[in-house]
């Protein structure tokens, strides 16, 4: 019988019927899904504890007939072969997902490694971009000494030639000059 069953004949609620068992901790079993399961001796307990109640007796007062035994523990009925089956589906979806968290463990640590490895690589990579820039610019420099030698060798020997040149010129200049030349 279930608790509204119960309940029912006794005429009360179904919350009372559960309140008196778990205050009273009657022997009541429970099935798989954890509801309440009385048989005919528990029916006769909760009638004793209804008369009590109703004689005014105080819930902490009640005494219980002695075929009544104190309830030990959740009783669960025998589960049928679907209830089974479905706790062993459940238990392989259990290991399943601690395997899958264990491979999830697996692959974070792999990752972490390879991201280090990246990490690694990019800043020998960018070590060896700085090494090569350093030798383009050394190289750029020993050419830049070459070109400023070459040139100062170069205006070296120029120079007397347009010193010499720019004294013919000044003495060319001035018939020429006389000739725009206006007199004031």
């Amino acid at each position: 019988m279930n608790t509204n069953m119960v309940a029912s004949e006794l005429g009360v609620s179904a919350k009372t019927v559960q309140r008196w068992v778990k205050q009273l901790n009657l022997p009541a079993e429970r099935n798989e899904l954890g509801h309440y399961s009385f048989t005919a001796e528990d029916v006769k307990v909760l009638k004793s504890v209804q008369k009590q109640i109703s004689e005014g007796t105080a819930i902490q007062d009640i005494h219980l007939p002695k075929s009544a035994k104190k309830r030990t523990g959740f009783l669960v009925q025998k589960t049928s072969s679907d209830t089974e089956r479905r706790i062993e589906q459940l238990e392989q979806k259990l290991d399943t997902l601690l395997q899958q968290r264990q491979d999830e463990s697996e692959l974070m640590a792999r990752m972490s490694e390879l991201e280090r490895q990246l990490k690694q690589k990019a800043d020998e990579g960018v070590s060896y971009q700085l090494l090569q820039h350093r030798r383009e610019i050394d190289d750029i420099l020993a050419d830049l000494q070459s070109l400023t030698s070459q040139m100062k060798e170069f205006t070296a020997h120029s120079i007397p030639e347009t010193a010499a040149a720019s004294e013919k010129t000044k003495t060319r200049k001035k018939p020429l000059l006389s000739l725009f030349k206006f007199q004031t």
